[in-house]
């Protein structure tokens, strides 16, 4: 019943939710980059009497905040569940040594949902687009998510967008890629990727290949939306563009197209939001 009521909700109701500005540390490590201050925007909606919310943390794309995450927000928003976007770059400042900088980030924002008396710490979802794609795919491994958190919490639900696959495919078939294993073992929250099919950076069955690639107990956690003509980015809040970049083409390097597609980004948008209601529920 929460499910359906969730889903009229989302027809009817536009989330005007007021966004706070909240800052907390990053989460530290061992081996891992870490920072002093991390800054997003939390939007809460209100909670039943006596219940906790459920939230999602969005994470941003190689191109910093982008019209991308309020169109997600939005909409989980208008279903009941709590948003909260994190700044980690700006638009030309992606790190150098690739998302493993941005765990810090990341789990630095769980830490902080969960310690809010307000949010129930079992119901904290993650998403992001590309670079904010592969953080919350990577979120979904064990190892990792001990490193930074002892397991006192975790993730319950993932729904990385276009994160480029093919580095993550690395991680499970080349011993000497960086984070070969990392998936050898996931925490056990469910994760749904969403692909597309002309995605300038994979082949088109890169993250098929990805998930068939995991062992057998993490590749029942996994599942995918595979959209066969929806390019990078398809959900992009700005007008259609190519680029250069040294991850296209598997690594090689080549020219992405950004191509937003409204009703591939509508039914994903769709999509993401059923699958964090069935997973984190709504008040």
């Amino acid at each position: 019943m929460r499910y359906l009521l969730a889903l009229a909700y989302l027809l009817i109701v536009p989330a005007e939710t007021p966004a706070d500005v909240v800052t907390f540390p990053g989460a530290v490590a061992e081996g891992y980059s870490a920072v002093s201050e991390v800054k997003g925007d939390l939007e809460l909606p209100e909670a039943t009497v006596g219940g906790k919310l459920p939230v999602v943390l969005v994470l941003h794309g190689s191109g910093g905040i982008d019209g991308r995450g309020e169109f997600h927000r939005k909409a989980l928003n208008a279903a009941g569940i709590g948003t909260l976007e994190i700044f980690m770059f700006s638009r030309g400042n992606r790190p150098r040594g690739g998302t493993r900088e941005n765990f810090t980030h990341m789990y630095g924002a769980l830490k902080y949902l969960a310690s809010r008396p307000e949010i129930e710490p079992r119901r904290i979802g993650v998403m992001g687009f590309s670079w904010g794609g592969g953080l919350s795919l990577a979120a979904a491994s064990d190892s990792i998510t001990q490193l930074f958190t002892g397991g006192q919490v975790r993730f319950a639900a993932h729904a990385p967008f276009y994160p480029v696959c093919w580095s993550h495919l690395r991680g499970t078939s080349d011993p000497k890629a960086s984070g070969y294993g990392r998936y050898k073992t996931l925490t056990g929250a469910p994760v749904l990727i969403f692909a597309g099919g002309e995605d300038d950076y994979d082949e088109p069955d890169t993250c098929q290949k990805f998930v068939a690639s995991l062992p057998e107990a993490a590749r029942s956690h996994v599942s995918l939306k595979y959209y066969p003509k929806a390019t990078h980015g398809w959900d992009s809040q700005e007008r259609a563009r190519v680029f250069n970049d040294d991850s296209a083409a598997l690594g090689r390097g080549g020219k992405v197209r950004m191509t937003p597609n409204r009703e591939v980004a509508e039914d994903s948008r769709r999509t993401v939001v059923e699958f964090f209601v069935q997973h984190l529920g709504v008040p």
